[in-house]
């Protein structure tokens, strides 16, 4: 954010756009590691202060928070199957482990049919970055089919 701002203010045009990917372990607890979480956290913080900071610029400061998306990264974090030293196997994923963390992801979320996939986030993140969301700054586009604003640790 820092060399983007910086290479934006020097062009001297008005405006421009800054969207990060966090995920919605920067919006609740329990979501993953605690780095992770943490890291994800102070990225939503940012962004927020970032566009408070960057607004008088006119650059406009979003992120986007995906929920499961069955990447390489979260189909390792998701195997059973760990090796020695206790971290997920960084075997290649098979089709039948991308699907079987899309089934997983789909049942969570409170939103049922379609299935998250990476393309899902770069239209979100395209949105952010377009005119179309102009008066848009500071704000943290969660994608992740109502599970944040549906779930609970409790269980209640």
């Amino acid at each position: 954010m820092k060399h983007a701002a910086r290479a934006m203010m020097q062009s001297r045009a008005v405006g421009g756009s800054i969207v990060s990917v966090a995920s919605v372990a920067g919006v609740l607890g329990g979501m993953g590691p605690h780095a992770y979480t943490a890291s994800k956290h102070a990225l939503v913080g940012l962004t927020k202060n970032a566009a408070c900071e960057l607004g008088e610029h006119g650059i406009r400061v979003n992120c986007v928070s995906p929920f499961g998306v069955a990447t390489p990264m979260l189909v390792n974090a998701w195997r059973h199957g760990e090796d020695e030293e206790g971290g997920a196997s960084a075997a290649p994923m098979s089709a039948e482990e991308v699907e079987k963390t899309e089934e997983m992801v789909r049942g969570l979320a409170t939103l049922k049919g379609p299935t998250l996939r990476a393309g899902d986030i770069a239209e979100a993140a395209l949105f952010l970055a377009s005119d179309e969301s102009r008066y848009i700054s500071g704000h943290n586009l969660v994608v992740d089919g109502g599970v944040t604003t549906s779930r609970n640790v409790i269980g209640l």
